[in-house]
């Protein structure tokens, strides 16, 4: 016996650390990815380096409340700081852990439920099979993507702690599945669904009546204290009036219109999760009579594996289901993305396990059977790291990221508009400014996409020195969306290029830097203590002569960023300044 659980240990250790080095090979490209999309802002936004009050983090009352989220990227800033290498590193080992979590959960499942005992090879497959999706490419090569792979993390975390509580009895587990709970609400909101999931599957393995309790007891916990500590005032910005500025929700929210969307978003995910290829970073919304089909065959599926008492596979058809259900609210939102392949990472868990028990590998299987089963995982697993190998391909840049995008979906506000800004980065204005001339054209831009786009024209206008038309566009762009950052940065650095060309006018030239603080710290309201803005403040004081602001602001940077290129360009100013205080 001693002998046999030798094997076993040695076994389970080969296969978790070949699922994890897998899972580390086949994202290798992303170590060489920059920053991508929204990630500069969400770095110097969310950076905890240099805040005087870190726990402030847990205070938040923002939509969007992912503290766990932030402290890891903050963690990651301390490391790296600006350097996206180690940014990618974290997101990978997170995806190649979670793998390896799925490989644990399916040897508990396995064991417990005697389906095909001791079969370790399918718990290794159906890891591999969930390692190597193709749809959780922008999950993990995109940083900002973290917030995905930190729930799912905790989320599995708990389902282990859950599954030795009902199986194993240690009386620890329901504590600590509640702490994991806890965890993974505070890295993404998405993980709410656990809490059913968990009772349920206490339900479907007849656990005691004592035991359901404490699971609810337990689950109900860790939801107060999450509410308790997000507090009330985001309800403000998801009940605002539908289709306002600042309106979580769109106009047409309550419209014929809006439940289609949402059948055809539940039908794009199923599709996708099932036929992984021309993935894209904002899909368009698809429609027609198959993907009204598509849409019921997961239903009418769930309910036939009830009535044949087929409670496993109906269980990770529910798991599947219902982690998609808070993505959903998206696709009735101003959000600019209303479908996204990272909403389904958490799902794709349940369509492993699906996967496992199609192409299950008992050990009484033999011969020609296995042989062509075993065939037909490796084909798939196979199919799937290309598909993923060749999509990292085009999360390599802003720049290759939007251009594969665009080419997909050209009728896409938010995808022409991001090509748009990375034709910019690569001072290809005149393109650019046709990109945003397309955008215009099309039909019911929700207030957030026009935002975004009045912000993109007026840093073309910029780039050509108009000035006055840059003024005005991003003057529309705060009046489509008011806690738009980005245009406030914009606006910001466009009073210092006017100020800084002003030399014969003192007046003038100061009242340019005036506006541009102001306008500095309406953004800092939104998101405080950004390095950038930091920097262009210091600036702005040095040339209006307020020394003693000016320094507080580059050292603000220089203890954000010690090594930053940023930081050094503050050191420097400020020798400046102490030169120039000594000759008075």
């Amino acid at each position: 016996m001693e002998n046999t659980d030798r094997i076993d240990y040695l076994r389970h250790t080969v296969y978790a650390v070949s699922i994890f080095i897998i899972s580390i090979i086949i994202y290798a490209p992303t170590f060489r990815s920059g920053l991508i999309w929204d990630d500069q802002y969400v770095l110097s936004g969310f950076s905890l380096i240099s805040s005087k009050h870190p726990y402030d983090v847990f205070l938040s009352s923002g939509l969007y409340y992912r503290p766990l989220t932030i402290i890891s990227l903050g963690l990651d800033y301390a490391l790296w700081y600006g350097n996206p290498f180690g940014y990618h590193i974290g997101n990978v080992v997170i995806h190649a852990l979670n793998s390896v979590l799925v490989y644990v959960v399916s040897v508990i499942i396995l064991k417990n439920w005697k389906l095909f005992s001791h079969d370790n090879l399918s718990a290794f497959w159906g890891a591999l099979l969930f390692s190597l999706h193709p749809i959780h490419t922008e999950s993990v090569a995109w940083i900002s993507g973290r917030t995905d792979l930190l729930a799912a993390c905790f989320v599995l975390f708990a389902f282990i702690a859950l599954l030795l509580f009902l199986h194993e009895k240690k009386r620890e587990g329901v504590f600590l599945a509640a702490i994991f709970f806890l965890f993974s609400l505070l890295s993404k909101e998405n993980a709410i669904v656990f809490a059913l999931l968990a009772i349920l599957y206490a339900s479907i393995v007849k656990a005691s009546r004592k035991e359901i309790t404490l699971i609810s007891v337990s689950m109900a916990s860790s939801l107060g204290l999450y509410v308790c500590l997000r507090k009330l005032v985001w309800l403000s910005d998801l009940f605002k009036t539908p289709g306002a500025s600042g309106a979580f929700l769109k106009k047409e929210v309550l419209s014929f219109a809006s439940v289609k969307n949402l059948i055809y978003a539940v039908s794009y995910y199923y599709e996708k999760l099932l036929l992984p290829w021309n993935l894209n970073i904002i899909p368009e919304m698809p429609s027609g009579q198959a993907y009204l089909v598509l849409f019921i065959l997961p239903i009418l599926l769930l309910v036939f594996f009830v009535l044949r008492r087929d409670f496993f596979s109906g269980f990770w058809l529910f798991w599947l289901i219902a982690f998609l259900l808070p993505s959903l609210t998206i696709a009735v939102s101003q959000v600019a993305e209303p479908i996204g392949e990272r909403y389904m990472y958490l799902p794709s868990v349940g369509l492993s396990f699906l996967l496992m028990m199609l192409f299950k590998l008992k050990p009484q299987n033999v011969g020609l059977k296995r042989q062509i089963r075993l065939a037909i995982i490796f084909v798939i697993c196979l199919a799937y790291a290309i598909l993923t190998y060749n999509r990292l391909f085009d999360w390599r840049s802003d720049f290759t990221l939007w251009q594969a995008a665009a080419k997909q979906n050209p009728h896409s506000a938010a995808t022409k508009t991001n090509y748009g800004l990375a034709l910019l980065s690569v001072q290809n204005y005149d393109e650019a400014q046709r990109q945003f001339s397309e955008v215009l054209t099309l039909k019911n831009l929700t207030h957030d996409s026009k935002s975004m786009l009045f912000n993109a024209m007026a840093l073309v206008a910029i780039n050509k020195k108009n000035y006055e038309k840059a003024e005005l566009l991003l003057y529309d762009s705060l009046r489509e969306n008011i806690r738009n950052v980005a245009s406030y940065h914009t606006l910001g650095f466009l009073y210092m290029q006017s100020g800084s060309q002003v030399t014969n006018d003192p007046a003038k030239r100061r009242t340019f830097f005036l506006k541009a603080i102001q306008t500095f710290e309406e953004s800092l309201k939104f998101v405080p203590d950004v390095m950038e803005v930091n920097f262009n403040m210091a600036l702005c004081y040095l040339d209006l002569g307020d020394l003693k602001r000016s320094k507080g602001y580059f050292d603000a940077v220089i203890q954000r960023s010690p090594d930053s290129e940023l930081a050094q360009k503050s050191g420097a100013f400020l020798s400046y300044i102490e030169r120039k205080e000594g000759q008075r």
